[in-house]
């Protein structure tokens, strides 16, 4: 699949000196598959899933099998059922209404396990794929072929190809993001492959929906009425694979199922195919007698072809149909209609900075440099009693690289800070900080956050992230710290019992590819710890940085583009990090307020300082007061709620409290 196809041409994206990449990746969903029912009203010639007796799988077997979906890490449930089930009398279905229903339920279910359904249910009116768009990430309806002249469906019930190319064309006009395909073999011919791929691509051509289409060899099934036809010839199968490629635009994947084809599937890669499809945790509830191959034995062919096999979601990330109506539902279902912000203060004692990030316009090389300063202990507290004044519960405190700012230095500070406000929450030093400190002190990461722990140090910020993938970092800040060494301090503080945040810096150079490495990175490890509190989207700031000058960046992206990203980090994370955060001062109150309809659950803090943004171009101010915060939530129809820094309640104030000591020069 074009991966590129996210990024927009003028904005966030480098226009000269552009990276050469890696960009071999062949793609597959970890899923479950949940089957409404076994009834059908059709009868196709090469089908054994359909079933005569039996009624809807239970709620509670519904459930067992959610459970197991969710404890094996699985995202994708597959739903699915024979086609229009209602129309059997003995199922007792008050009509297609009824029977959306019981999906709709099945799908809400799963989402309040952070769970991602994607229902192929048969052919549907219209109103029930309104009514099931934001239960889904995505949806799917096999269009099969571009005849009706052909013996498999014909043997009770038929299937009409025009009724399934207008069920394509209206989940197109609804914006779902889509999964179609066709079949091979089951007695069409190839002019017939060519319509049907030729519908399919015009479809998308006029709705832009369809982000993969499966390319699936009939397989002869005992006790089918077509057991004894054969299957097609490995050379008409690959070439309509090929066909698929030529015929179907550059955005759209070609999938194969490896289970039907798991001597040969690697030629199929070889004919265009990028995808392997969603490989069920329970089995293939279509072709049962053909298992899935192992992941790591799919992994490791993958290689020998010049590929990484990459987990994907059921949406894909570049879709451009719309990721809305999924994120919103999905984080109704995890944290519900609150937005949280909290009252915190930024202080950065020094942009006195070693270090050499390209994407940095805060740094300053030396205190005589112009715009250099170190703040003395003085103006610290004078700022930190500014802060709890204004009824600030947290303190957000980054800075440089030097080597004055040492362990030392920050166990003093922290004392210091709590002796006068014990229960001032401080949220402080980037993973690249604590990096450097334990470098200069000569001591072990874990040995340094625990000293700090100890002087009053009560989360981390996840920031250093940018992108955690290495042949982008080599770009951005080849002097940090690594992904590895990223990924250890964090395990560190969790270890030790320090929450941190999570965030990524996106926009610049990275493509699509690293976006979803990053994420699983974080996401790895948050199912490793539990430590993570939030993921916050932080878009690259184009001025007064190397980066984009060197790279041509002369946009940033656009809000558009951030909203659907925030739709697929929502997504992506699911139940792992329920707690999503954009940034006003990247997007502006407006733009958060926006992301709240698109996924984020928390619009950040009053800041009431920033620098480190401001000094790359932002132009959306250094403070936002509380009832700024709750106006822009209202905004969108939202409660706002003050949380303090793990989210949970406010119960007193520093402010509040009287100080246990006198005031510290």
């Amino acid at each position: 699949m074009a991966y590129d196809a996210l990024l927009p041409v003028e904005a966030g994206v480098a226009t000269r000196h552009q990276p050469n990449f890696h960009d071999g990746y062949l793609t597959f969903s970890r899923s479950y598959t949940v089957d409404v029912t076994y009834r059908c009203f059709r009868r196709c010639g090469y089908c054994e899933y359909r079933a005569d007796s039996g009624g809807l799988t239970a709620l509670a077997e519904v459930d067992r099998q959610l459970e197991e979906a969710a404890g094996h890490h699985c995202r994708e449930i597959l739903i699915m059922s024979g086609e229009q089930p209602w129309r059997l009398p003995d199922l007792g279905l008050a009509g297609e209404p009824e029977f959306v229903d019981r999906v709709i339920e099945i799908c809400r279910r799963a989402m309040a396990k952070g769970l991602l359904p994607h229902t192929n249910v048969g052919l549907l009116s219209r109103e029930s794929l309104e009514r099931l768009r934001p239960w889904n990430a995505s949806m799917g309806l096999m269009l099969e072929t571009g005849t009706d002249q052909i013996l498999a469906h014909a043997m009770g019930g038929g299937k009409r190809f025009q009724e399934r190319l207008r069920h394509l064309d209206d989940a197109g006009e609804l914006r779902i993001p889509f999964t179609t395909g066709i079949l091979v073999g089951i007695g069409e011919e190839e002019a017939d492959r060519r319509r049907a791929l030729e519908l399919i691509a015009a479809s998308h051509r006029r709705h832009g929906h369809i982000q993969e289409v499966i390319v699936q060899n009939f397989v002869p099934k005992p006790g089918t009425p077509m057991a004894r036809f054969e299957a097609p010839t490995q050379e008409v199968f690959r070439g309509a694979v090929e066909l698929a490629r030529a015929i179907l635009p550059e955005g759209v994947t070609v999938q194969v199922p490896p289970n039907l084809n798991s001597d040969s599937w690697a030629e199929l890669v070889a004919a265009g195919a990028r995808d392997l499809g969603g490989i069920s945790l329970d089995g293939d509830s279509v072709s049962p007698r053909h298992a899935w191959p192992a992941e790591s034995d799919l992994a490791a062919k993958a290689l020998t072809l010049g590929y990484r096999l990459q987990e994907r979601l059921p949406v894909y990330q570049e879709s451009t149909a719309d990721l809305r109506w999924a994120a919103d539902q999905l984080r109704q279902e995890l944290v519900g209609d609150e937005v949280t912000y909290i009252i915190n203060r930024n202080v950065n004692i020094s942009n006195v900075c070693v270090g050499s990030c390209k994407f940095c316009g805060f740094k300053r090389g030396s205190i005589g440099v112009k715009g250099a300063y170190f703040h003395d202990h003085d103006t610290i507290f004078a700022k930190l009693q500014d802060a709890v004044d204004r009824g600030a519960t947290e303190i957000c405190m980054q800075s440089g690289l030097t080597p004055e700012l040492n362990l030392a230095f920050y166990d003093q500070l922290f004392r210091e800070i709590k002796a006068r406000w014990p229960t001032l929450h401080l949220h402080a030093l980037s993973p690249e900080e604590v990096r450097y400190i334990a470098q200069l002190a000569g001591r072990s990461v874990e040995d340094v956050i625990r000293q700090l722990q100890d002087a009053g140090l009560g989360t981390m910020p996840g920031t250093a992230a940018e992108i955690l993938v290495e042949e982008v970092r080599q770009i951005l800040c080849p002097e940090k710290l690594t992904t590895r060494e990223w990924v250890e301090v964090m395990r560190a503080a969790h270890r030790v019992g320090l929450r941190t945040t999570a965030t990524i810096m996106y926009g610049h150079v990275e493509t699509p590819w690293h976006r979803l490495q990053h994420l699983e990175v974080i996401r790895n490890l948050q199912r490793e710890t539990g430590g993570f509190t939030e993921f916050v989207l932080l878009p690259f700031q184009v001025e007064h940085n190397t980066l984009g000058k060197y790279f041509g960046i002369r946009q940033p992206l656009t809000l558009e583009d951030s909203l659907r990203f925030t739709a697929y980090c929502r997504l992506y994370f699911g139940a792992d990090i329920p707690n999503i955060q954009t940034s006003w001062v990247k997007l502006g109150p407006e733009g958060v307020a926006e992301s709240l309809r698109w996924g984020a659950n928390d619009f950040g803090g009053t800041l009431m300082e920033e620098s480190i943004t401001r000094m790359s171009g932002a132009s959306h101010g250094q403070n936002l007061d509380p009832d700024q915060i709750e106006a822009a939530i209202r905004s969108v129809g939202r409660a706002p709620r003050e949380r303090n820094t793990t989210y949970g309640p406010v119960s007193a104030r520093p402010r509040d409290l009287a100080p246990s000591c006198p005031a510290m020069a």
